[in-house]
C-alpha cells in the first residue's frame, strides 16, 4: 500500500457512509453529515423482553422506530415455551449487542420459535395503532412499557405479563450497517430519485464526493444566479468540516492554521431551478469532488477573477488591434503626403 493508501481509504469510507446517510436524511446533506459524525440520531431502539407462565409464552423483542418520519423502521421478536433465554437476556447491553444475542437465540432455537413471525406483525400493527411516537420522543419509559404489555395482553388473552423494556437512541445508518432490514428503505430510495430527484442524482453520479457548500454574496460586482451559466467559474466556500472538504481546502491552499476554509474556485457544471425556492448549484472544486449549493433567492455572487477579466483582457486586445491599425493608417497617409511633395 503508498503511503497515501490509508487516507484514500478512509475517504472512500466516509463517501460510502455519507451516501448510506443521505439517503435516510431525504437528501439534507447537513444531516447526513452528521449522521456519519455520530452527531444525529433519526431512530429509536425499544429493547424488551415478557413473560406469561400461564401459556408459556416467553419473549424478547426488538423495535425500532424512525421518530424524525415517524415511521417503524424495523420489529424483530422471538418466542419460545420457556424462559431459559428470556431469563438470561439483558435489555441493558447496548442495542447492537443485545441485537447479537439475539440473532444467536434465533438462529439456535429452531422449531421452538414457532409463532415468532405472527407476534412480530401484530406488534408492528399494533404498534402503527397506539401512535407511541409522540410516547417515544418523550422518552416515556412507563407509558411505552404499558403500551407494549398491553399489546402482548391482548394478543395471547391472558393476564397482565411481565415485561420490562429499555430505549436506546441510534440511527438509520447504524442499522443499515449492522444489517438491521429497514421496512420500506428501498422503496423510500426509489421515491427520493423519482421526478425532479432523479435529475439531481444523475448530476452527482457524474462526481465521486458530493460535499456542501454555500456561494459568496456580491451586491456590487457579483453577477446575478439566475445569469450564471456552466462552465463559468464561481467563488464557493465549503461548509463542512469534513475529511473531504477540509483535503480539498488544504490542496488549494484555502486552510488556514486557525483551521478555517477559505473561499476557493468551482466551476459551475450544473444549475437547477427549484422555482420559487431558487436554485441548487454544482460546482466541480477538485478531480472527482463536486460542492452542492442550495440558494434560496436568485442573489448576485461573486465569480472568480479569472472569469471577470477574460472579457476585459479581450477588449484590451481589441482596442491594442485598433490603435495598431490607426497608426499604421497615419504612417501610410504621412508617407503618401511626403511623396507628393
Amino acid at each position: 500500500m503508498t503511503p497515501d493508501g490509508a487516507p484514500m481509504e478512509a475517504l472512500d469510507e466516509q463517501a460510502r457512509l455519507f451516501n448510506i446517510a443521505i439517503k435516510h436524511t431525504g437528501g439534507d446533506m447537513e444531516k447526513a453529515r452528521l449522521m456519519v459524525a455520530g452527531q444525529y440520531d433519526d431512530v429509536t431502539v425499544i429493547k424488551g423482553k415478557f413473560s406469561l407462565p400461564s401459556t408459556g409464552a416467553y419473549g424478547i423483542f426488538l423495535i425500532f422506530l424512525n421518530i424524525a418520519t415517524r415511521r417503524l423502521a424495523s420489529v424483530n421478536s422471538l418466542v419460545l415455551p420457556d424462559s431459559g433465554y428470556t431469563d438470561r437476556a439483558r435489555i441493558y447491553d447496548h442495542w447492537k449487542l443485545f441485537n447479537a444475542d439475539f440473532r444467536s437465540a434465533v438462529r439456535s432455537s429452531g422449531e421452538n420459535s414457532t409463532g415468532s413471525f405472527e407476534f412480530s406483525n401484530h406488534l408492528a400493527d399494533s404498534l402503527e395503532g397506539y401512535d407511541i411516537y409522540e410516547t417515544v420522543h418523550a422518552w416515556d419509559l412507563d407509558t411505552a412499557s404499558d403500551v407494549v404489555a398491553e399489546i402482548v395482553e391482548k394478543y395471547y388473552r391472558a393476564e397482565p405479563p411481565q415485561c420490562q423494556i429499555e430505549m436506546e437512541k441510534t440511527s438509520s445508518l447504524a442499522l443499515e450497517i449492522e444489517g438491521v432490514q429497514i421496512e420500506g428503505a428501498d422503496d423510500a430510495r426509489r421515491g427520493a430519485v423519482s421526478g425532479e430527484d432523479s435529475r439531481l442524482a444523475e448530476i452527482e453520479r457524474q462526481a465521486q464526493y458530493v460535499v456542501p457548500g454555500k456561494v459568496i454574496v456580491s451586491p456590487v460586482r457579483g453577477k446575478y444566479i439566475n445569469d450564471v451559466r456552466p462552465g463559468e467559474n464561481i467563488r464557493v466556500l465549503l461548509t463542512a468540516k469534513d475529511t473531504i472538504s477540509v483535503k480539498v481546502a488544504k490542496l488549494l491552499n484555502a486552510y488556514t492554521e486557525e483551521a478555517e476554509i477559505l473561499p476557493i474556485k468551482g466551476r459551475v457544471k450544473e444549475k437547477v431551478s427549484q422555482g420559487k425556492f431558487g436554485y441548487i448549484i454544482y460546482a466541480l472544486v477538485a478531480k472527482n469532488v463536486m460542492a452542492k449549493i442550495i440558494e434560496e433567492e436568485n442573489v448576485k455572487i461573486e465569480m472568480d477573477a479569472a472569469t471577470l477579466e477574460e472579457p476585459v483582457d479581450r477588449g484590451e486586445s481589441r482596442l491594442v488591434l485598433y490603435l495598431a491599425l490607426l497608426l499604421g493608417l497615419v504612417v501610410l497617409t504621412l508617407i503618401i503626403i511626403f511623396s507628393l511633395i
